[in-house]
């Protein structure tokens, strides 16, 4: 195959003899480009027509093919091997799943699947719907805030970063699930099976506060927000103006603010029958919105499923009456 010093060796050949000058110019161009196939050439060169070169000319190709070193081009490294799965100290599960709970890896699971949405979220068989919710209200408001707190070791284990106040806190987690008797994941999951981000995150929380009993007992969606972002939160409570509830939520969605609301108890009076939310609960805010004249609220419930309203969806996401949203939740935490 011709090489780019082919051209300059058959003008070379042109006449009965190749001149110092020609020698020189080839010894110039190869040095730029010594490749094993130039070099070769080169010695044919000098094999097949010894006889056309002057005395001198022939010594100084002959000294250049002897002492020059080749430019070889380096052969492929193979790509270093995976680091060896980590099997981490888990924390511990709730008191009445100590007996029946295993911790399995994830086959084939990855910590996003097609992205980061607040859709993802699904509460397992533990009481933290606070923390839920407020994964699914900053996933709404914010992904990169989720994608910022968490770092995958590549190793099965993930670090995810809290604050405490002005510290930044590193926990790392490996990637095992609590699952119960029938195999499935325990606690918090994604609706994809395979993605990891919201059982990590809730892991992570987990360990940092002591195991799955110091956190499955109720809590504060502002206190998960604060934690992730380093920012505090804002309270609108629905006993005062309404109007200003509805424009602090409907200012918030559009500066992407997470927002999260709670339920009253069971003993507070009000009365949930029939209206497909439930008595001390948390739920994600997304938004607020004005259809011919009537406010909504936009919200999720954290289970992924039961809402009020019949869309015929069963996705957790319904809105409500303003008026509505103001008998059955006690108000909105806002982030900063």
């Amino acid at each position: 195959m011709p090489t780019p010093i082919t051209n300059s060796i058959t003008r070379a050949l042109r006449d009965t003899r190749i001149s110092n000058s020609e020698v020189s110019s080839l010894i110039s161009q190869a040095r730029r480009n010594l490749t094993p196939e130039v070099k070769a050439e080169l010695q044919a060169l000098l094999q097949t027509h010894g006889d056309k070169f002057s005395n001198g000319g022939k010594r100084d190709l002959q000294r250049f093919l002897g002492t020059s070193n080749v430019i070889t081009p380096p052969s492929p490294q193979p790509p270093p091997p995976p680091p060896s799965p980590r099997d981490l100290a888990d924390p511990t599960v709730l008191t009445k799943h100590t007996t029946d709970t295993t911790w399995k890896p994830v086959q084939d699971g990855k910590l996003f699947v097609d992205g980061i949405s607040y859709d993802d979220v699904v509460q397992g068989s533990i009481g933290n719907c606070y923390l839920v919710a407020a994964l699914s209200s900053l996933a709404h408001a914010n992904p990169d805030i989720i994608k910022n707190a968490i770092k995958d070791n590549g190793d099965n284990t993930f670090t995810v970063r809290f604050f405490e106040g002005s510290r930044q806190v590193n926990i790392t987690v490996d990637g095992d699930q609590a699952t119960g008797p029938s195999g499935s994941a325990r606690y918090g999951k994604s609706r994809d099976s395979k993605e990891l981000w919201v059982g990590v995150i809730e892991k992570a929380y987990a360990q940092w506060k002591g195991g799955y009993e110091a956190i499955g007992n109720g809590g504060h969606a502002s206190a998960v927000m604060t934690a992730l972002t380093g920012r505090g939160t804002g309270w609108s409570s629905t006993k005062g103006n309404l109007d200003i509830l509805y424009t602090q939520v409907q200012r918030g969605a559009q500066s992407n603010k997470p927002m999260a609301a709670p339920t009253f108890g069971k003993d507070s009076g009000v009365d949930y029958t029939g209206t497909g939310v439930y008595a001390w609960h948390m739920y994600s805010v997304l938004g607020a919105s004005e259809e011919n004249g009537t406010k909504y609220i936009q919200l999720r419930n954290p289970w992924g499923r039961s809402e009020h309203g019949s869309d015929g969806k069963d996705d957790g996401i319904f809105k409500m009456k303003l008026e509505d949203f103001a008998k059955l939740y006690q108000g909105v935490n806002v982030g900063y």
